[in-house]
């Protein structure tokens, strides 16, 4: 096997695990409105655990109602919802799989209690840099109420079947606010020193081990450092080892808390392992296993993790979201077909407007029993119009459903606009998606076909079953008053493509997420870059924590924006806007580059209805990113079709 330490039994306590990888902890928003897992939330977990993975950590549950983060998180104090939880745990069992929860509060990190007139909990009536709700201590009576409330999770989650509990001292919420110098301002028993702020977090330790026994196994979760003056990777490594003092049997290591988001909900801007330094230096401080992970996606990686003990456990958390036959897939050699996690934080963002996890490059996500895919009643011959995502995941679907598919791509190579979105820096890792649907597609035996242009008149009438126009979108220019064509036009989309080129002097007309990257991809090529904005902020469309670090970026190359104005002529190699109902002209530059949206390209649509040939069009639907609505089109309308027999 190529990957043999990877799949090498292990043993946590007395848990043991068919392998050594490890599905991380990650909240859904699945649950139902009194915090109780659904259907969906326990589908969502099957699916993992039936993609191979050794451990299953199911999410943050909490142990009170005040630290939640919405009604829809997982609640673990009330007794009815037992049931459900047992219905998990089995679904996880079903498939050889280990299953574990975690439990914890979100402190001052959740504006739940403002939305019910409370304050938040904390050790010290300090703010959350993000939540910002107000916040007040807890007393003494609060923290003997909140370890009887916890022992009464723990207690649940063992009645419910799980076979280990992990301590949630992570992410800067309730238990890791107590540890940290910067959110503990207490002068008592539990603050000040570093004895005193780990106190509370060792007290509960060894209450939750008193309560469970010797041998029943306790996981405990933190970050390796707090990077704005917070806890650093010493005092880390010391805690690591009371908490193994105190009957811990394994460690679970992340990073980050809201004052240092790009470590705690880490993106393509952050390179991949990149908390694997961390993680060796503290297991270097305990005798006990240590699960890791830190952007972890390629199996090489966490195979040579592994190989020079860095790690003892690998958590694949955003990959088996992204694929949860991540481990089944590396296993049997199958690796060109993983869907890898993109780092985009789609997961993260959206889940609590859209009411459950979804995700850029698994549609399924969340959704596992309503878009199952069944074998058709009878074969169809199917042709697909288009190779970018869209065209690749319906002829995926269509060939699961038993049906003989060819798709037929006009470019030389498959992608579509994900070409593009790969160009910009850091951004590569979006580009694994295309060869991985393309290896799924021809694994099925999708016959395509690139560089190939289709016409609806040499198309015979009862050549094919059905016809799906998967031809995308098309990016556009501006609508200005006036142009005197003194400016090289082309746009954001070709020039990433490398279909086209700019002069030394570039006004970059919108500042959505498109044109900001844009901007920052021809900075790096030295060009001066003059981005315009008709609305007040730049990357308003980027999640917020892409968008502040993609400004940071921007800023560094010194890229000029221009907000507020709206561009509406070209005149003397000058783009002129309207600022508080005056023109203002800028300039001079080269070239005019558009970044200003995409519009759906055209279809054949009409020409194949004429001719009587059955055909549908992938038409995006309001959803996250372009990608994830994209799939998403793709598989409800595949699926739709057959539903209508």
């Amino acid at each position: 096997m190529k990957y043999q330490k990877l799949f090498e039994p292990f043993s946590i306590g007395r848990m043991r695990l068919k392998n050594r990888i490890v599905m991380g902890p990650m909240g859904t928003s699945l649950c139902d409105e009194r915090s109780t897992p659904t259907q969906r939330f326990i589908d969502y977990y099957e699916e993992r655990a039936k993609g191979g993975a050794g451990l299953v950590i199911v999410e943050h549950a909490y142990p009170q109602k005040l630290g939640i983060k919405s009604e829809r998180s997982a609640g673990l104090w009330d007794w009815d919802t037992l049931p459900a939880w047992k219905a998990t745990v089995e679904a996880i069992h079903r498939h050889g799989a280990q299953a574990a929860i975690e439990i914890g509060h979100l402190g001052r990190c959740t504006d739940y209690p403002s939305s019910i007139g409370e304050k938040a909990m904390a050790p010290s009536a300090v703010r959350c840099p993000v939540a910002q709700v107000p916040t007040r201590a807890v007393g003494t009576e609060e923290i003997e109420a909140y370890k009887s409330d916890y022992l009464n999770a723990v207690r649940l989650a063992r009645a419910a079947g799980f076979d280990a509990v992990e301590l949630h001292f992570a992410n800067g919420y309730f238990l890791a606010e107590w540890i940290s110098g910067r959110s503990n301002k207490r002068t008592d028993r539990y603050g000040g020193t570093f004895d005193n702020r780990v106190r509370f977090a060792l007290e509960l330790t060894e209450l939750v081990r008193e309560e469970v026994g010797p041998d029943y196994p306790l996981l405990a979760r933190f970050a390796s450092r707090e990077v704005n003056g917070g806890r650093g990777i010493e005092e880390s490594r010391v805690f690591a080892k009371l908490l193994e003092e105190a009957g811990v049997n394994c460690l679970d290591i992340n990073a980050g808390s809201p004052s240092e988001y790009d470590w705690e909900f880490p993106s393509y801007f952050q390179p991949q392992g990149f908390l694997l330094e961390d993680i060796e230096r503290i297991r270097r401080s305990v005798s006990i296993p240590v699960i890791g992970g830190g952007r972890i996606t390629e199996p090489q990686m966490a195979e040579c993790a592994l190989l020079d003990g860095r790690l003892d456990l690998v958590s694949i958390n955003r990959g088996l979201i992204a694929d949860p036959a991540w481990p089944a897939k590396v296993r049997s050699g199958r690796e060109e077909q993983i869907r890898r996690c993109v780092g985009c934080t789609c997961c993260i963002n959206e889940k609590e407007r859209r009411k459950g996890i979804v995700c850029t490059v698994n549609p399924f996500v969340g959704r596992e029993r309503e878009l199952a895919i069944r074998r058709a009643d009878a074969e169809k011959r199917i042709l697909v119009v288009g190779g970018g995502p869209a065209g690749l995941q319906a002829a995926v679907v269509a060939a699961r459903q038993g049906h003989r598919v060819s798709l037929v791509e006009q470019e030389r190579q498959l992608g579509g606009m994900v070409r593009a979105a790969g160009v910009p820096p850091m951004k590569w890792d979006i580009l694994s998606l295309i060869p991985a649907l393309a290896a799924e597609a021809e694994a099925l035996g999708v016959k395509i076909r690139t560089n190939c242009r289709v016409e609806p008149d040499r198309i015979a009438p009862g050549a094919y079953d059905l016809v799906v126009l998967a031809t995308g979108q098309e990016p556009f220019f501006p609508c200005l008053w006036e142009n005197d064509g003194s400016l090289r036009e082309t746009t954001a989309v070709a020039l990433l493509n490398g279909e086209s080129w700019c002069g030394e002097r570039v006004a970059l007309i919108g500042g959505g997420m498109v044109g900001c990257e844009c901007a920052e991809f021809l900075s790096e090529y030295g060009k001066k870059v003059t981005l315009f904005e008709m609305k007040e902020g730049l990357a308003q469309d980027a999640y917020w924590n892409i968008r502040d670090q993609l400004l940071q970026r921007m800023k560094k190359y010194e890229v000029r924006a221009v907000t507020g104005a709206a561009a509406t002529a070209v005149r003397k190699r000058s783009i002129v806007c309207m600022e508080n109902e005056a023109e203002r002209s800028y300039g001079p530059f080269d070239t005019m580059v558009s970044a200003v949206g995409l519009r759906e390209a055209a279809t054949m649509e009409g020409r194949l209805r004429e001719r009587g040939i059955r055909c549908v069009v992938i038409r995006q639907k309001e959803g996250a990113s372009g990608i994830q609505r994209t799939l998403t089109a793709a598989v409800e309308t595949m699926l739709a079709l057959e539903n209508e027999k």
